[in-house]
């Protein structure tokens, strides 16, 4: 039978998660609740919708509005770093959610081992339209001086909670007819290009145990005595300090031992046992997340 696929953080359309889609959630975010001035003092003020790409025929087109599309989603090779495994503190799944699982074992007795993510640039083009000039120069001025400045800023992603660096890079003027019959109406529209910084993890959280049992039988034995000492208890024994007592085994030639005995874990699920007492406790791990560099508060 095939074995079942799994990715790092399958997206989840439905809650906006994973990458690409938490990112595209975050810049709607970041430019919905934006008024503009009605005709006059008196006039209520209008809202701007924000839509990904032009708004679909069946939807009735109100100005002013804005529009986004994802250009590209490209490694950052210039940002990337020897793989690493970051400290366990402040980790996160990028584009998914600010914190890690537990571990099926509980963090008393697992922790997650994670080389460090892969930063990624993504390129949002972003366009402003308008019908009416007063509109096309307010809308110009706020997003010079707040919603895009220029100088690199920073926009919170809500999906993992880690604040995404940003950059304008590019503004152009682009107007033209409105597309009726008549085409007698001139929109204003002004594009936008910006950067943003995203992540990507290089391994998966596996839902299964790393750590079964683990059990160190390391016997000091008489020179004269080592070959059969071998043969007899060692050699195809799984388990020799069960299998053979104490006295058996002195008289086989044992001088003395070290012995450690781990602790057999169930399948994912199961609720996790009591921590090991110090002397017990075996070393534990399992893959796969750790915090990425490339987020953090402005």
């Amino acid at each position: 039978m095939a074995r079942a696929r799994g990715y790092r953080d399958e997206p989840d359309v439905w809650s906006h998660k994973g990458f690409l889609l938490a990112e595209d959630e975050m810049m709607k975010t970041h430019l919905s609740g934006i008024k503009v001035p009605g005709r006059d003092i008196t006039s209520p003020t209008t809202e701007v919708g924000v839509w990904f790409r032009w708004p679909e025929g069946e939807r009735q087109i109100r100005y002013p509005f804005i529009t986004i599309d994802l250009l590209q989603a490209d490694p950052a090779f210039d940002l990337f770093t020897s793989d690493y495994y970051p400290d366990s503190a402040g980790r996160y799944r990028p584009s998914v959610s600010p914190t890690l699982p537990s571990p099926p074992g509980g963090w008393g007795l697992q922790d997650y081992a994670a080389r460090n993510y892969l930063p990624f640039r993504l390129m949002y083009q972003v366009a402003v339209h308008s019908r009416n000039a007063l509109h096309d120069r307010y809308l110009q001025s706020i997003f010079k001086t707040d919603v895009f400045p220029v100088r690199p800023f920073w926009i919170q992603c809500p999906a993992d909670q880690v604040w995404r660096r940003t950059e304008l890079t590019q503004t152009a003027a682009s107007d033209l007819s409105e597309t009726t019959e008549s085409g007698t109406k001139r929109i204003f529209r002004k594009v936008y290009t910006v950067n943003v910084l995203g992540e990507v993890p290089q391994d998966r959280i596996e839902d299964s145990w790393v750590y079964k049992a683990l059990r160190v039988f390391i016997p000091v034995v008489s020179l004269a005595q080592f070959d059969s000492y071998y043969n007899t208890f060692l050699d195809n024994q799984p388990d020799p300090a069960s299998d053979f007592t104490e006295q058996e085994r002195v008289d086989g030639g044992e001088l003395a031992h070290i012995y450690h005995q781990g602790r057999d874990m169930p399948s994912a699920g199961t609720p996790a046992p009591a921590p090991l007492p110090p002397s017990q406790s075996g070393s534990y791990g399992a893959g796969p997340y750790g915090s990425g560099p490339y987020g953090g508060t402005p």
